[in-house]
Order: structure tokens, then sequence, then C-alpha cells
């Protein structure tokens, strides 16, 4: 799909580069969490969608789910709505997630993998996620541990040797959280709406579920 003459540059280099090496090794991940957190019916939103593969697996054979996918950079979007081919559950829309622009408690499932690192305002995120989740309606929120020492079996899509582990391992430090970096993600939790949140692991992510009353 053609991106529009006005995105930089680098936006668009960016989207091709993550689209055709981390998204493609990453499929495995994207199924197991679709699997894991899509329902059958409702609406799920995917903060900061990438190329869309999360959200894409999430609607796979669920024609009663709504998944929206929404991404600033709109090199991204263009990649994830070409990438979805003919689905017609499945939308993705160029929007900052302090600015959903969608009614109050529209969702009942959110999720943002591998995008709370690059959140600038992480309170407005927060508040802005809880106004569109329903009352009862979970918030996933993934990120890879940057002081990881291995990849778990299962996760990553090789071909013959690639990538090698020593490749993931090094995106992950450069990408993911470490320890500090999670407990500042969870004080703006504790200090949002949300108040509070469970705190685990998922595979090689670091992991908040975080719940609307």
């Amino acid at each position: 799909m053609p991106t529009a003459p006005h995105v930089p540059a680098r936006q668009v280099l960016q989207a091709l580069a993550y689209d055709t090496v981390p998204a493609r090794y990453y499929q495995p991940t994207y199924r197991i969490l679709a699997e894991a957190l899509a329902p059958a019916t409702g609406a799920l939103l995917d903060v900061g969608c990438g190329p869309g593969w999360l959200s894409i697996h999430a609607g796979a054979g669920k024609p009663q789910l709504d998944v929206i996918g929404i991404d600033t950079n709109p090199a991204m979007v263009a990649r994830a709505e070409r990438n979805k081919g003919s689905r017609l559950n499945v939308t993705f829309r160029e929007l900052d997630a302090r600015h959903v622009v969608y009614p109050d408690q529209t969702f009942d499932v959110a999720v943002a993998l591998q995008s709370a690192h690059h959140w600038a305002e992480p309170a407005a995120v927060l508040a802005e996620v809880h106004r569109v989740m329903v009352g009862g309606g979970a918030f996933y929120i993934y990120e890879a541990d940057s002081d990881a020492t291995e990849v778990p079996a299962g996760w990553v899509e090789r071909r013959g040797p690639w990538p090698p582990d020593a490749f993931v391992l090094r995106a992950w430090r450069r990408f993911g959280m470490g320890q500090a970096a999670w407990d500042a993600l969870k004080a703006q939790v504790v200090a949002s709406p949300f108040r509070g949140g469970e705190d685990g692991r998922h595979g090689p992510f670091r992991r908040l579920v975080l719940t609307r009353p």
C-alpha cells in the first residue's frame, strides 16, 4: 500500500524494518498472546499496534469480535492495513493513545505489546485507556525483559539458525524494560484510575494486568 507523501522517510523505514524482521520472527508470540487475551465477542483495543499482527491474530476466526489497532506512526498503520487483507472485523487507525477518540466504555479488552516504553506521558495513556474500558475490562501491558539471558522456546520463529538468541536478546536490552523502568511504570499505574494491577510474567515478557472496577 503506498504511503502518503507527507509521511517522514524515517517512519517509513522504521515500519518496513520492523515488519520485515522482528514482526516476522515474533509470529508465534502474536498467536500465543492473541489466544490468551482475545475474547470471542466484544471489542479489543491494541495500543501501539505497529504492523498489526497481534490485532490480526486476535480477530482471526472471531467475526463477532471488533479489533481496533492504533498507532501514531502512519507508515505502521499503512503496513497494518496491507497485512490484514480482507478481514472485516479488524480496523487500524492513526491515533495517539492519549486521545483514543472512542466513547467511554467501548472496549472489553486492551493490550499494549512493546509500546509502553514509547509512552511520553504514561499517566495520560493509562487514564485514556481506563476511560474507554468497560467495567471489569482488562488492560494487558507487555514489555520484553531487558534483563533476560535466554529466549524461551516457542515464542520466536526460527528459520535455520536465524534469529540467534544473541540477536533477540540484544533487541530486548535496547527496546525492553529492566526492573527500574518497570517499577517506574508500576508507580504510574498505582497513581492512575486503575489503582494497582497484577504484576507477573508471560513467556519472555513482563506483564501487568489492570482491571477497571
